[in-house]
């Protein structure tokens, strides 16, 4: 993690692509719902949150005319475990690309996306990078300074470079660097929003299309958590939710301590986050394309074994089984929480917990949260109104 740019300033945001149009979100939406919604949220420390007065209360909404249904339906069993945030001592890591390939590998990764401070690399290219089957996949991260301030977004699946700028303000390195990766085709990720508390709850929205919202970091220094006058980057992801942005949640390690012998690098060290992609196969295309559709769960423990979406019904399987499930909806609202229950399954015992919709509900996602304290979390699932 690097506080420093490229000095090299930038034009202005360049058009989005209808994907990106499809994503936008007002500002003026952002905003409104903003101080309703944070006053809502469930903060780790406090427990679940309670609607003030006013606020969204599902139980107290008219039911609809039909019965409620969820918009997107799916049945995963196949996960396909990456980081989309790592260092090498090509930036400010510890360790040659080649020995961070390696670890990954070896620990269970199917991928990793090598993302060096306005350093691109795509290693299909540099037969010297390639490792024996692992993907590692095109990624930079783009690194901007606006207004004294560090802006950070993770280009991932790009061609080509590029690079970093100073800026007037967050917003503005936000729309430039998500619009020149959308511009590539790529996947854009905003990173560790509250690194300086640099980015906030309003910001997001300028970010215009990007698909992704880094809300657990394993760097000690970029505050995911929040404090007493910050919101925690969970809750940001949660007021980008509320105000009708479709952005997917994820967790990285951030990694640039492979070994942790350099105590000049950040000591963010690797297999502390990681996100849970649903793709068949390993392999570029087909990692790309569930990236940018938000299809994966994010983790700091907790691990799914399968996730459904049925016409009414959210459920989860889950390993270990001793961890809480809480079902969220807009604004933190906590809608049931419980331990996962065991049933017979053809390989086995599984354990399962699982969310009816009632018929007031936005959208449906779901927290575990494990004895030690990490934790997991899946994307919100739309509910048709």
């Amino acid at each position: 993690m690097s506080r420093g740019s490229d000095p090299t300033p930038r034009a202005a945001a360049r058009s989005v692509s209808p994907a990106a149009a499809r994503r936008r979100v007002p500002r003026a939406a952002v905003t409104a719902v903003a101080a309703a919604a944070l006053a809502m949220l469930g903060r780790a420390d406090r427990g679940p949150a309670v609607a003030p007065a006013g606020a969204l209360d599902v139980s107290r909404e008219p039911l609809p005319a039909r019965p409620p249904r969820f918009v997107e339906r799916l049945d995963v069993r196949v996960f396909q475990r990456g980081n989309l945030h790592a260092h090498s001592a090509r930036s400010d890591g510890d360790s040659p690309a080649q020995l961070v390939f390696a670890w990954y590998r070896d620990h269970g990764y199917q991928f990793l996306a090598l993302t060096d401070h306005n350093s691109f690399l795509d290693a299909t290219r540099s037969p010297a990078m390639r490792v024996q089957g692992f993907l590692v996949l095109p990624g930079e991260e783009v690194t901007m300074g606006a207004a004294g301030q560090p802006v950070h977004v993770n280009a991932l699946c790009t061609k080509r470079r590029i690079g970093g700028g100073t800026f007037r303000n967050v917003r503005d390195a936000l729309a430039w660097a998500t619009s020149a990766i959308l511009a590539q085709g790529g996947v854009a990720l905003v990173n560790h929003p509250n690194f300086y508390w640099a980015i906030g709850p309003e910001d997001i929205a300028a970010a215009e299309g990007a698909q992704l919202l880094e809300i657990f970091s394993g760097h000690p220094h970029v505050r995911s958590d929040g404090d007493a006058t910050h919101p925690s980057a969970e809750e940001k992801w949660e007021l980008a939710l509320s105000s009708g942005q479709r952005i997917a949640a994820v967790a990285v390690d951030d990694m640039h301590a492979l070994t942790g012998a350099n105590r000049h690098v950040p000591q963010a060290f690797p297999g502390t986050g990681w996100v849970e992609v649903f793709a068949e196969e390993a392999s570029q295309a087909a990692i790309c394309a569930a990236l940018s559709a938000g299809r994966l769960y994010a983790s700091s423990g907790p691990r799914l074994t399968r996730i459904a979406v049925e016409a009414d019904t959210f459920t989860l399987w889950v390993d270990p089984p001793d961890v809480m499930v809480e079902f969220l909806d807009r604004g933190g609202v906590l809608l049931a929480s419980e331990l996962p229950t065991a049933e017979a399954e053809a390989s086995g015992v599984g354990h399962r917990a699982a969310y009816r919709l009632r018929g007031a509900e936005h959208y449906v996602r779901a927290r575990l949260t494990a004895p030690d304290g990490s934790r997991a979390w899946t994307q919100a699932y739309w509910v048709a109104r």
